[in-house]
């Protein structure tokens, strides 16, 4: 079963309450009890929003409307209350007469447009209060309608008969802004732009009394409207006015087209003309612009023939005639025509503003260049920025709406607005230990019918400087000259478009983000870690608690083969401890009990041998229907295999077995091993056996296709470090996943076995020349092995095409398989030319020194190549893991080893190359004894002299080559020069040899052997990992045979183990778990200064109730930060009594604490100052 660690997901919310109603849209599920609703977004099961509604007494019917985007509620009125006030008397009267009749309630919550709701009735709709449940059969969902019947069983829709009414609540009732029109002054800039000045300029309300103005001014620039608001008094201070005297931002709105498109003529223009007196009541502003046609052909234009001069201008001549008059748009084949309403709604809702000001930051960031005028930029970013920061802290529920339905973090991610981020992220808490309100949620789906990705959101920091129109040409020559090179250069395009649908790198291959961490992590590679803060932020963010809420991850199990690919490594091995380390309620038994996740069978198999196992928990329900296959035989089978079982535990009793206690873990990255790869398979059993005994398998992806590949096998191919095996969860994904991957490596082993076993025995068959095997049976054997050779050749081509030439070759032990292979298919076929079917191999008389020779290296690489495939059996693969690592580590130390032998060789090789010349004495070894002729009984006294020549290749250093060798071998004794010189010379150097190569050299090779051994442990497993991870990444990509349905891969995985295991690994990682982007973030300054309430925003028409919110909010702030300072410094008196040690202190984190202090006394400050704002 699932766990209930999924208890916030779709399917369980509901089952938390026993009376309950609602709806479900295409994203989202919203839920209400009694008079509260809850709004979850579906596929992660999160909590968009909650409200409750304090004129309903019971809602009975949800129902979305208007494209998801309003939530129609009906619902039973309290006792004593009516929609309208003029209606009480009546009511009262009712009341009095005993009438039942209530009327229902209709509200419309407009969730993403204001957050507001209105209240609406219907006159000829009632039921009584002894019936309630009439109602249900009343009402009808009918495709984003309601319908209902009344009295008089007419059919007729809510929406369409239901009656507006003027709602009670404060907070929903509109603000409106008084005025008088005046003319004003502009102080609002497009500091991108540098020679263009505002197309119109308008004062919207100017209020003068006696020295003090107020004015509030419209901007229309090239690319934005902008409303500025300023304060100004003749008789004080710049300093004490709002924002020192100067305009500051209330409204920007930004047209967002692209970059490479941006010029005087496709600048904003004004619909209709309007006078300076307009009144902000009846505010209406239409603007339009031009842009090109997002039609197949200028895409393409745009993306690869880069938009010269010529055709900018052609572009700017059909815009003027279109403006003149001379061309209607409609028959433009180039250019369309974009127009933007700006109603008074968009001026003062606050939803409209955020939604707006956070594309402007996109649309300013766009626009960013490194000039003199950077002050600008960032005085207007600030600006912007604060305007979207009010709303963030004063209303995250809203805030969080507003990202749901129209993604402002992807704004915020593109814009680099790393400071705004951290605070929607975290709040004031600078730790991972306070709670914070939640303004974002993580999703990969975008609203229905929009794009994550739009326009230039990738590209626009890669835009062509060169597209400035600097001058047009005038000349005929000249623009004769541009026509001809436009058209062989659109030629070459079209010639490049076709050879681009060939090539591998076409743009329907290429990654394209689909959620916002992903898009943070693309938009950020190839900067530095400090540079790419907001990646951290993210992952921390989404990791703080991945096992209480799952769906917290589900966009970073997406996106975690990128943090490999850009080289954020560092942030991924982060990731990996806080969601491993930290599993929250998941391993509480007073929670869940294990036994209810755990099969039965992995229990029942389950002892002290156990080490790690990995599962995915039953979801499905299990039919009780009988099985075809349960037949007597299959009964009777499982009969003996449960009595088997019952002696088997009874035997376990009998011994006082124990287990030991367990722990159960979960992977918390959501479909972290689910692909994308479409499944084709045959759907006749023969063909599937013939396929799977005869057909090697071939890649049912390209080399280009990989990103169809699940996510943990996209990690492994862009991995480069074994530290990421280091982890329990990793392991429990490669155990899981190894199980299907294993017995295609044991197919592939069993095939090689044959192939070895066929070589091996026409080989033996060729060297005996025996007839020890039957020719026929010899020619089954070399058809086999022909079949076997074939089948691993094709194997291998598969590789190397899916793979790639250069990572194929790179890899040494493919080329050693592609050398083993060719070798023996060579050699057998040499052998061959000898066989006849009569005899076998009898008929050859002298064997081949050369074939021999062949016949033993193919002999060798057989058997390595059979050593390694005993990786597949883990307790074997781990030593000769072990093997690997030694010898990858004594590498150095053997170059080191062969350079000191080389130079002694070379010094003995000149000494004694030819020691005639040299004078060098040989010594003369004579040798004695007694000899009996055994035909005359005579005894003989003989004497030996040896005959040593030095020039020959008796002495190993007449050649150079030699000289190494005989060096070489001084590790093992053999020291010929000393028996065979007699010279000074040679005396002194094997001495030197002797105590540096035996006594220095080989003793530190030991102890060096000993020191890595010490950690091949460690290192033997990750690489035996490795070696998994690598053939389920293979394995995945393969074409695959399935003989019956197979199980969709699992949401979840759990892995289960000794607990001391847990244990030790925890205490591994207990100093390496902290705040992701703790040693990264360089920020001195944290968010609470940063971001503070600023002097005019009590002049600005973005009102927030925050005194009668915050109070409270403040004063456990306050009590908070003060409890953490106590707790600092206990714990620092703690260290530091009866302690005065330097050691001791010097194992204190000095610039941590530092550090951590200076951010709590300024958020004191902070607060303190706030407090005296409100006069407490």
């Amino acid at each position: 079963m699932e766990h209930e660690i999924d208890a916030t997901l779709v399917e369980n919310i509901v089952k938390q309450y026993d009376n309950y109603t609602f709806s479900v849209s295409s994203l989202q599920l919203c839920f209400a009890q009694v008079d509260t609703i809850k709004l979850f977004h579906i596929e992660n099961g999160l909590q968009i929003a909650s409200k409750k509604f304090k004129e309903i007494e019971k809602i009975h019917l949800l129902e979305f409307i208007e494209s998801d985007e309003k939530l129609l509620i009906i619902g039973s009125l309290k006792k004593g209350e009516d929609l309208e006030s003029d209606n009480d008397q009546e009511s009262d009267k009712n009341q009095e007469k005993g009438d039942n009749k209530v009327l229902l309630k209709f509200i419309i919550w407009d969730l993403y447009d204001t957050g507001k709701y209105e209240l609406m009735k219907l006159d000829d709709f009632s039921f009584t209060k002894t019936n309630r449940e009439d109602i249900y059969p009343r009402l009808a969902r009918a495709s984003g309608n309601i319908l209902y019947i009344n009295d008089h069983g007419n059919v007729s829709s809510v929406l369409a008969n239901a009656k507006k009414l003027k709602p009670k609540d404060v907070e929903n009732e509109e603000k409106k802004i008084s005025h008088t029109a005046c003319r004003g002054n502009s102080s609002g800039t497009e500091p991108w732009i540098l020679n263009f000045s505002p197309i119109r300029l308008q004062c919207l309300y100017c209020n003068k009394k006696e020295t003090k103005l107020e004015t509030l001014q419209l901007i229309v620039g090239r690319s934005t409207v902008q409303i500025w608001r300023q304060i100004s008094d003749d008789k004080k201070n710049k300093n004490e006015l709002p924002n020192k005297g100067e305009p500051f931002l209330e409204y920007i709105w930004s047209n967002n087209i692209p970059v490479n498109q941006e010029r005087n003529q496709t600048k904003l223009r004004i619909e209709n003309e309007f006078d300076g007196l307009l009144e902000m009541d009846d505010f209406q502003l239409k603007v339009y612009w031009y842009e090109r046609k997002d039609d197949e052909e200028n895409t393409k234009k745009e993306i690869y023939a880069k938009m010269n001069e010529y055709d900018i201008k052609k572009e700017n001549d059909e815009i003027d005639k279109i403006e003149k008059g001379l061309k209607d748009i409609n028959n433009s084949e180039k250019i369309k025509r974009c127009e933007k309403v700006i109603r008074r709604q968009d001026v003062i809702e606050k939803f409209h503003i955020v939604k707006h000001a956070c594309k402007a930051l996109l649309h300013i960031k766009k626009r960013y260049k490194n000039n003199k005028n950077n002050y600008k930029y960032e005085e207007m970013i600030n600006y912007v920025e604060h305007i979207v920061w009010r709303f963030a802290k004063h209303e995250p529920e809203n805030f969080r709406l507003l990202d749901v339905r129209y993604n402002l973090m992807k704004n915020l991610i593109l814009g680099d607005c790393d400071r705004l981020v951290k605070f929607i992220l975290f709040g004031y808490g600078e730790t991972a230990e306070k709670k914070i309100d939640y303004r974002h949620i993580p999703s990969n789906k975008s609203w229905p019918g929009k794009n994550f990705i739009k326009g230039d959101d990738l590209f626009f920091d890669k835009k062509d400087d060169k597209l400035k129109v600097k001058h047009i040409y005038n000349n005929h020559y000249l623009n004769v000259m541009a026509t001809q090179c436009r058209t062989m250069w659109n030629t070459l395009v079209a010639g490049y478009e076709n050879l681009k649908r060939l090539l591998p790198d076409n743009p329907k291959y290429k990654f394209m983000p689909e959620n916002n961490m992903e898009l943070a992590i693309y938009h950020c590679r190839g900067r530095e870690l400090k540079d790419a803060i907001i990646v951290a932020y993210l992952l921390e963010y989404y990791s703080r608690n991945p096992t209480n809420c799952v769906g917290w991850l589900c966009t970073v199990s997406k996106a975690i083969p990128l943090l490999f690919k850009y080289n954020y490594d560092d942030f991924a091995r982060k990731l990996f401890i806080r969601c491993f380390a930290d599993q929250g309620i998941l391993g509480d038994p007073s929670v869940q009990d294990s036994d209810e996740i755990i099969p039965k069978e992995y229990l029942e198999s389950y002892n002290n041998d156990t080490k790690f196992r990995a599962f995915a928990p039953e979801v499905k329900l299990k039919s009780d229907k009988p099985k075809w296959y349960d037949n007597g035989i299959w009964s009777q089978f499982r009969y003996y295999k449960n009595e088997f079982k019952y002696y088997k535990n009874e035997f376990k009793k009998s011994r006082n077995f124990e287990k030991s206690p367990i722990v159960l873990q979960m992977v918390p990255f959501p479909c972290f091993t689910a692909n994308r790869i479409s499944e084709s398979r045959y759907s006749i059993f023969f063909i599937k056996v013939f396929v799977f005994l005869i057909i090697p398998r071939w890649y049912r992806i390209s080399h280009d296709e990989k990103f169809k590949l699940s996510p943990f096998s996209m990690m492994i191919l862009h991995e480069n470090n074994d530290d990421i095996y280091d982890n329990p969860a990793i392991e429990a994904v490669i155990d899981f996943r190894w199980h299907k991957a294993k017995y295609f490596m044991y197919s592939l082993f069993l095939r090689f076995l044959i192939f070895a076993t066929c070589f091996i025995l026409i080989s033996w068959a060729y060297l005996t020349r025996g007839n020890i095997i039957n020719g026929y049976f010899l020619l089954v054997l070399i058809i086999i092995f022909y079949y076997l050779a074939i089948y691993q050749i094709l194997t291998e081509i598969f590789q190397l095409i899916y793979r790639r030439p250069k990572k194929y070759f790179f890899d040494l032990l493919t080329i050693f398989d592609i050398i083993s292979i060719i070798l023996s298919f060579s050699v057998m076929s040499i052998m061959n030319n000898d066989f006849q079917l009569s005899n076998g191999f009898e008929s050859v008389k002298e064997t081949d020194p050369s074939l021999v020779v062949g016949i033993s290296f193919s002999i060798f690489l057989i058997w390595i190549k059979f050593i390694l495939f005993l990786r597949l059996k883990s307790d074997i693969g781990i030593y000769i893991y072990y093997v690997v690592i030694i010898f990858e580590a004594i590498i150095p130390f053997f170059w080191f080893m062969l350079a000191v032998i080389i130079a002694f060789a070379h010094t003995m090789f000149i000494l004694l190359r030819d020691p005639k010349n040299t004078n060098i004495k040989i010594k003369e070894s004579t040798y004695s004894g007694i000899a009996t002729n055994l035909l005359t009984n005579e005894i003989l006294d003989i004497k030996f002299k040896s005959d040593f020549d030095p020039t020959s290749k008796n002495n190993p250093f007449s050649a150079f080559f030699t000289s190494i060798e005989a060096a070489y071998f001084w590790i093992a004794g053999n020291w010929v020069q000393r028996e065979q010189f007699d010279f000074w010379a040679v005396d002194f150097f094997a001495l030197i040899a002797s105590i540096f190569l035996v006594t220095i050299l080989q003793n530190i090779l030991i102890a060096f052997m000993n020191g890595v051994y010490s950690t091949a442990g460690t290192k033997g497993k990750q690489r035996l990992l490795r070696y998994q991870a690598n053939h389920i990444v293979d394995y995945e990509a393969l074409y695959q045979l399935y003989f019956s349905k197979p199980k969709p891969e699992p949401k979840h995985i759990y892995y289960f183990s000794q607990s001391k295991n847990f244990e030790g690994w925890d205490n591994k990682i207990k100093g390496e778990q902290c705040v992701i982007y703790e040693d990264h973030d360089f920020e001195v300054t944290s968010t609470s200064v940063i971001f503070k309430e600023k002097d005019y925003d009590e002049h600005s028409h973005l009102k927030y109730d925050e005194y009668d919110n915050n109070i409270k909010l403040v004063i456990e702030e306050l009590l908070f930060i003060g409890n953490k300072l106590n707790v600092d410094i206990d714990n620092l008196i703690e260290i530091f009594k009866g302690d005065n040690s330097i050691e001791k202190i010097d194992k204190i984190d000095v610039k941590a604490k530092k550090k951590c202090l200076k951010v709590k006394v300024e958020k004191l400050h902070d607060i303190l100052e706030e407090l005296k704002k409100k006069d407490l």
